[in-house]
């Protein structure tokens, strides 16, 4: 699967250009949009938002993500690759998903975009977990057994134990206390709520 629509923000058109060349001939994406500046995004982009921005540095006001992202309406989703061909601070590559440097080969390029396409459909394919399972997780967190769990929700412990394997597969986290920090990043509880595991 190739990306719908791919944003350049680069001011040089030579590197525009050749980037573009490079997407198109590889079957990257569908549709290439290239922008001078962040000041041009709301004419291209009035709708529909691009897959994946490719962005020089040197475009973004104040070098803040962040601020861009919430700027433009854009979710942290969306993955943003610096485009580098000078010396920059860590803290600029570090906000970045990935980075492209123009001295990159072809190949190099294509293998950062295919990988990081392949993360976040690795990331949208993961489902999220049910209500019902968020609720067995959070009482086998609190030290519950599998019929205990079982009476609470009043389901068998047969379905407890098919929630607890479908938690496993989706999370890709089999030990409980791996679950207890799954379930605090993701909101499903917090620290109080968890018995010593």
């Amino acid at each position: 699967m190739m990306y719908k629509t791919i944003a350049i923000i680069e001011k040089s058109n030579i590197i525009k250009e050749g980037l573009t060349h490079l997407l198109k001939a590889h079957n990257v994406c569908l549709q290439i949009a290239k922008l001078d500046s962040m000041d041009d995004w709301f004419f291209v982009f009035k709708d529909e938002k691009p897959d994946l921005i490719i962005i020089n540095p040197d475009r973004l006001k104040d070098a803040d993500l962040d601020k861009m992202r919430l700027k433009i309406g854009i979710s942290d989703k969306i993955p943003v690759i610096g485009l580098l061909y000078q010396y920059f601070d860590r803290e600029i590559y570090n906000m970045f998903t990935s980075t492209i440097y123009i001295t990159d080969t072809d190949d190099v390029v294509l293998n950062k975009l295919r990988s990081r396409q392949k993360k976040d459909q690795d990331a949208e394919s993961s489902e999220k977990l049910t209500d019902r399972e968020k609720a067995v997780l959070k009482l086998l967190l609190k030290g519950m057994s599998n019929k205990e769990v079982a009476d609470k929700l009043v389901i068998s412990p047969h379905t407890v134990i098919t929630h607890r394997k479908n938690i496993v597969e989706k999370t890709g986290i089999r030990s409980l206390s791996g679950l207890a920090i799954y379930a605090i990043l993701n909101n499903i509880t917090d620290m109080d709520e968890i018995s010593d595991l």
